[in-house]
């Protein structure tokens, strides 16, 4: 096989093996057993194991002294680390793109969080995660840069093995910071834009240091 085939059999064992697992059928603690997987997937072992290598390379699996390979679990502590990350990058995002966004991208953007925000007393919070999550990723194409776009999406693919529905806060306490966000970027105040995305993630990340100290939140 040339050393181009090679490459796509691993790059399709990673991406395949990252599916799984971000799609949770292969769950968290949940020991990678080659043999089977190289069944499953139609690969040798030998670029199974450098797709398992490069998935602990970006940290969605911990290998063992023994070389078992086990998908990452992450307590609320880790999580913190990871939003700390995450709110320094998208803190960046902000201030790079207020200065040139245009108002078709803030009206999108407010569109998109207000029509979501569910009425008062309805529990179903689903298109309103979807539209946080779809705020967040936007901001991010806007950016034009290759670099920090590959590291969010980083942090954000491996956030998505933890964040469970009870670590999203209530749409009541967040639409206003989204709003802020968006009154920043439309007045192309990079300060203020930057600031306003630091303040909206780290108050989550307050929720998560509080959890893993069980403190009352």
């Amino acid at each position: 096989m040339s050393a181009s085939g090679a490459q796509s059999l691993e790059e399709y064992g990673y991406q395949a093996l990252r599916n799984l697992i971000l799609g949770g059928e292969i769950a968290a603690g949940q020991k990678l057993v080659q043999e089977e997987l190289a069944q499953r997937l139609g690969v040798s072992r030998t670029p199974l194991r450098s797709a398992i290598a490069a998935l602990e390379r970006d940290g969605f699996v911990v290998i063992s002294p023994r070389g078992e390979a086990t998908v990452v679990t992450f307590g609320p502590d880790r999580i913190a680390d990871l939003f700390e990350v995450r709110a320094v990058l998208e803190g960046l995002t902000c201030r790079l793109v207020a200065p040139r966004l245009e108002r078709r991208h803030t009206l999108y953007l407010r569109s998109l969080i207000t029509s979501a925000a569910p009425q008062p007393g309805d529990e179903d919070w689903s298109a309103y995660r979807e539209a946080d999550r779809e705020f967040h990723h936007y901001l991010t194409t806007l950016l034009g840069n290759n670099f920090l776009t590959r590291q969010l999406d980083a942090v954000r693919d491996v956030l998505r093995l933890s964040l469970a529905q009870g670590l999203l806060r209530p749409p009541a306490e967040t639409l206003q910071e989204h709003i802020d966000i968006i009154d920043a970027l439309e007045a192309h105040d990079p300060d203020k834009a930057e600031q306003a995305m630091l303040t909206h993630i780290r108050k989550t990340i307050a929720l998560m240091r509080a959890r893993a100290d069980n403190r009352p939140v």
